[in-house]
């Protein structure tokens, strides 16, 4: 089997790629350090091989507040995605697989609400619409808050990784609320092995992946404190607004492929602060 894996340099292709290549023939495709590297002068129709069975796209724009971010995000999540559906036919593509987020629930009444979710959530239904029409077998996934030892994750997940390196070094940490807030952190071992079985079973469909329960900032401090023996040094402001978000588990993905996330949030925790 032939994959073609669209940002070959994400996060998630970094973790995914060792899980293929052993018994599956891969290409990358992106804007560098890929075996095929984008060039945005030229059509994408040109810049793709003829013919791939499977289709992965993890690549995503993140950008948030300028007017520049807004545009980028906008038509790199959406637009580009949507050229990409129009060559799959072309290249007789029997599986197109796209890392969504599960971003795409919130409400515009979240302070995490911005155009990184509205974005995905235009990519999904353009994805839906062009791929119906073209009778091309597809599946989209929606992970939760995605976290590993790669640096990568640091820039998308600032205020966890600021929460790991202060509870190494023993510091005081001071949390909103009760708990100071939570979110569904799921390890990218967990969620790039759900990729490999439902490339490998042929699942197709729309599924939310992430963890059974949120994680509280209160609870992943006080594992990091635990495990470089530090004392816990915790203070709440009781009168500030819990931040963070949490969402409710559907575990269809996980029974559809006989695989359910493995990695405790403490042996998470414990990998990052080891490396």
């Amino acid at each position: 089997m032939k994959i073609l894996i669209i940002g070959g340099n994400s996060s998630v292709s970094r973790y995914l790629i060792p899980l293929f290549s052993e018994n599956y023939e891969i290409i990358t495709v992106g804007r560098r350090d890929c075996d095929i590297n984008l060039d945005t002068t030229k059509p994408l129709a040109s810049q793709l091989p003829d013919y791939v069975d499977t289709v992965i796209h993890t690549a995503a724009a993140f950008g948030r507040n300028t007017a520049e971010e807004i545009y980028e995000t906008e038509k790199y999540n959406v637009l580009d995605t949507m050229d990409l559906c129009f060559q799959l036919k072309k290249m007789n593509v029997k599986h197109f697989i796209f890392i969504s987020s599960i971003f795409v629930h919130l409400k515009d009444t979240s302070p995490l609400y911005s155009i990184y979710n509205i974005s995905k959530q235009h990519a999904e239904e353009i994805i839906e619409y062009c791929l119906k029409r073209d009778e091309i077998p597809y599946t989209i996934l929606r992970p939760s808050q995605l976290y590993g030892n790669d640096p990568a994750f640091v820039k998308h997940h600032p205020f966890l990784y600021q929460l790991i390196e202060m509870a190494s070094k023993g510091e005081k940490i001071t949390l909103f609320g009760k708990h100071g807030g939570s979110a569904n952190y799921l390890h990218i071992k967990d969620f790039t092995e759900t990729i490999f079985r439902v490339v490998k079973n042929g699942v197709f469909g729309v599924y939310d992946s992430i963890t059974k329960t949120p994680n509280t900032y209160l609870e992943i401090a006080s594992i990091v404190y635990e495990l470089t023996n530090n004392s816990i040094n915790i203070e709440f402001l009781r009168d500030r607004k819990e931040s963070g978000q949490g969402f409710t588990f559907d575990d269809t993905i996980y029974k559809k492929i006989d695989f359910f996330p493995k990695m405790s949030i403490k042996n998470g925790l414990s990998e990052i602060l080891n490396v």
